[in-house]
């Protein structure tokens, strides 16, 4: 198993009773998951647990393991001995992360913002400029990479995003929101370079979207959100062992 998550609790600071519980997720490697839900579920929240940005409050067990060959990783313990700069090499060497707004760096052009990554990673300059220019092409932002990330719409920093985190061919491709501002056309392309990308690199996708259809026709698995409330107030539930007991692999009927 890639993740292994089992009754993590993270609390909303700017929302008194209102609780993220991840009672039981496991990824095996290779999954094409999205997780699905409106505004406000903890969907972004979750992502960025995964991506190891996000400190969880508690966990029973929060496991990681890019490497097959390797014990898991405990998450929980990273944060408990503060190891920011172990997870952040986890995410530099493992994952390719899509922010829902892009995050391009202002001060470089947009073909530098694509191949940063891969270029901290240690690769070649000229593989990371054909290799990101062969995504640039695909995804329809070739004719942008000499310009500045402020003169961009927000669906071109989108896909200049796409661009720099699968340049690298990560392991593990993390997006949130990737086509929230994409028209049919351009979420198609992308949907298209996120599967030639695990093809190619035996990888696994987690993606975050509102577009429910869209993930379906990628032929990803879905896990929905789904809301619980008591006197404590409100609990949003990410449970993928409650899906397949009630035989719903994809989630549906637990909606956020």
């Amino acid at each position: 198993m890639l993740y292994v998550i089992e009754n993590l609790l993270k609390r909303r600071q700017r929302e008194q009773g209102y609780r993220l519980l991840i009672k039981s997720l496991h990824i095996p490697r290779g999954a094409r998951l999205a997780i699905t839900g409106p505004s406000g579920c903890g969907k972004s929240t979750t992502l960025d647990l995964l991506g190891l940005a996000l400190r969880p409050d508690s966990a029973a067990r929060f496991t990681f393991a890019p490497n097959p060959a390797a014990a898991p990783l405990d998450v929980t313990a990273l944060w408990d001995h503060e190891r920011h700069d172990a997870m952040a090499a986890l995410r530099l060497a493992h994952m390719g992360y899509v922010l829902q707004s892009g995050e391009l760096l202002p001060f470089l052009t947009v073909g530098e913002n694509m191949t940063l990554t891969a270029r901290l990673g240690g690769m070649a300059d000229a593989e990371a400029e054909a290799r990101a220019r062969g995504l640039a092409e695909a995804l329809g932002v070739a004719h942008l990479t000499g310009a500045m990330p402020a003169t961009l719409s927000v669906g071109e920093r989108q896909r200049a995003a796409i661009v720099r985190a699968l340049t690298p061919g990560p392991q593990l491709i993390l997006a949130d929101e990737p086509t929230a501002a994409l028209d049919p056309v351009h979420a198609a392309r992308v949907m298209d370079a996120f599967l030639a990308a695990l093809d190619q690199h035996a990888g696994s996708l987690v993606l975050v979207t509102h577009n429910a259809d869209w993930a379906r026709r990628g032929g990803l698995r879905e896990l929905a959100f789904r809301m619980e409330e008591d006197e404590g107030g409100v609990t949003a539930v990410l449970d993928d062992g409650a899906n397949a007991a009630t035989g719903s692999p994809t989630g549906e009927g637990a909606p956020c």
